[in-house]
């Protein structure tokens, strides 16, 4: 590979040129968060002399592997380091073009993950649509995500959500610099799945965000997934008992060493469950994030910024295996269905009952499995992340017409096929890297395959440039409205349909609205 070369406002940097390509890893956006600078924001990055190499990734953040993130390749072969703040840029040319810029942020949980992993390789995405393509890291579990705010003073530790003000300080690079790799400042979109587009859902909605990017694509969020800063609160204490640390001696926290703070943290973590769903999740507070995303979205904090959200049909069947045997998840369905706090129906049942009734109804109308594990997975997919993300799309909407919906219905031939259409199957499709480690066993391989994937990288494409979505592999994509739900099916087959999975999305609207008006 031969070297290419631009000029940033920080100093010359040297990539690589490959088909066509220009690539550019590793490049830092802001200073190292070490020492005095963990749990700091970002820091503006240092100026350099002579040529920076970029021509290798940067080290993903400090994390826990689990199982599941290997097996799905969301990390790849990279060292870890609190020096982790680097982004990466594809573009097919450094030259005045101004093409549109896709920004990815990756998912994890907010715990993991790497914007380096194979499976976000921009390449196929920059050459297919003659746009640049940036992919970053961000700190993710305590070190990104533990608030300190609620930390006495004389601690001298204050702040949180560093993890999203990482995701601004990338977006005010993209602003300040992408017109030097050939990219528009004013045509950025920015894209992401799982904690990925739940941080774009902060990003929607928090103020020193806005006029950074002009359209936005979540994938799989869970845009309810946001803690108060009381509850986050609470959470920094049970890590700081793990440490051996009170509030009044968390100023200690920037001396401990990164495996000490993984250990506190996963230790913390195993005394779960915990509501959102995760233990790390950005937190309303004063300075960064002052209100739930989806209130704020709904009152058109992000009204001039074009999206598409949509989900996968099977999320939470991801983790059926750790969701344990039948017999398991039919105690679980027991106790949604004496679930005091969804309400009575009229004529004495719970309200469980009734919502247990109408999933199996539903799915047995469509020839789909009615046995416990089935309306489990399909329950918890719903609850979680596919209805939150309809609630996001009907609030957005009016306030911004471009606004559209999608639902991934393609099956992982993995298990034989017992993992449905479920959670991170959509990625790979996004990317067009069906080839990437792993993945040919996860999300398929094949003709069909790679049709699918060539019809989400287009329609991806054709939003970021203009807004609009459709295109001839997938026909005409209408925007959402309430009274009709529009929704572009990404499957082996592709096409519009009107409120898919209406009876499960209803049920769930009326148990919500009976009990807001009881509360």
């Amino acid at each position: 590979m031969t070297s290419t070369r631009v000029t940033t406002s920080l100093g010359a940097i040297e990539g690589t040129a490959e088909g066509g390509l220009a690539v550019f890893r590793g490049i830092p956006f802001a200073r190292p968060p070490v020492g005095e600078l963990r749990f700091q924001p970002p820091q503006a990055a240092e100026p350099w002399d002579g040529v920076r190499s970029a021509k290798e990734f940067g080290a993903a953040p400090p994390q826990l592997v689990d199982g599941m993130v290997q097996e799905l390749g969301l990390l790849g072969e990279h060292e870890f380091d609190e020096d982790c703040l680097t982004l990466n840029v594809w573009t097919p040319g450094l030259d005045d073009r101004r093409r549109p810029v896709l920004v990815w942020i990756h998912g994890g949980a907010f715990m993991n993950g790497t914007g380096a992993a194979p499976i976000y390789d921009g390449a196929r995405i920059a050459d297919r649509g003659d746009v640049v393509l940036v992919t970053m890291n961000y700190r993710v579990g305590a070190l990104g995500f533990l608030s300190l705010d609620g930390l006495p003073a004389e601690c001298g530790l204050r702040g949180a959500n560093f993890g999203l003000l990482d995701q601004l300080a990338v977006l005010r690079w993209v602003r300040e610099e992408i017109s030097n790799f050939g990219g528009d400042p004013e045509r950025v979109t920015v894209f992401g799945e799982s904690a990925g587009a739940g941080s774009i859902c902060g990003l929607l909605a928090m103020p020193s965000a806005r006029g950074l990017f002009g359209r936005a694509i979540l994938q799989s969020a869970a845009p309810e997934g946001f803690m108060s800063s009381e509850e986050a609160a609470q959470r920094t204490e049970k890590v700081l008992d793990k440490l051996g640390l009170s509030p009044q001696t968390a100023g200690r926290l920037r001396d401990v060493s990164v495996d000490e703070l993984l250990s506190a943290q996963q230790a913390a973590l195993a005394e779960g469950p915990y509501s959102a769903g995760m233990f790390f999740v950005p937190v309303v507070d004063a300075r960064t994030l002052p209100s739930f995303p989806i209130e704020a979205i709904a009152d058109g904090s992000a009204a001039d910024v074009e999206l598409i959200v949509g989900t996968t049909r099977e999320e939470m069947q991801l983790y059926s295996h750790a969701m344990g045997t039948g017999s398991m998840q039919a105690d679980r369905l027991s106790r949604i269905a004496g679930r005091r706090a969804l309400g009575v129906a009229a004529d004495g049942r719970a309200n469980g009952e009734l919502l247990l009734d109408a999933y199996r109804d539903a799915r047995a109308a469509r020839s789909e499995g009615t046995e416990p594990p089935d309306v489990y997975h399909a329950l918890e997919s719903d609850f979680r992340i596919r209805c939150p993300s309809i609630r996001l799309a009907e609030a957005h909407a009016r306030h911004q017409q471009r606004t559209y919906m999608y639902l991934f219905t393609w099956v992982s031939p993995r298990y034989g096929g017992e993992l449905g259409s479920c959670h991170a199957l959509d990625i790979p499709f996004t990317f067009g890297t069906l080839d990437a480690p792993h993945m040919p066993e996860f999300a398929g391989s094949g003709p069909e395959a790679c049709r699918l994937s060539d019809r989400i990288v287009d329609a991806w494409l054709a939003f970021a440039r203009d807004g609009s979505s459709g295109h001839d592999g997938i026909g005409e994509w209408s925007p959402y409205e309430a009274d009709r739900r529009t929704t572009m099916i990404l499957g082996p087959e592709c096409g519009p349909e009107d409120a898919p999975r209406e009876p499960e999305r209803a049920i769930w609207e009326r148990l919500l609205v009976e009990a807001a008006a009881s509360a």
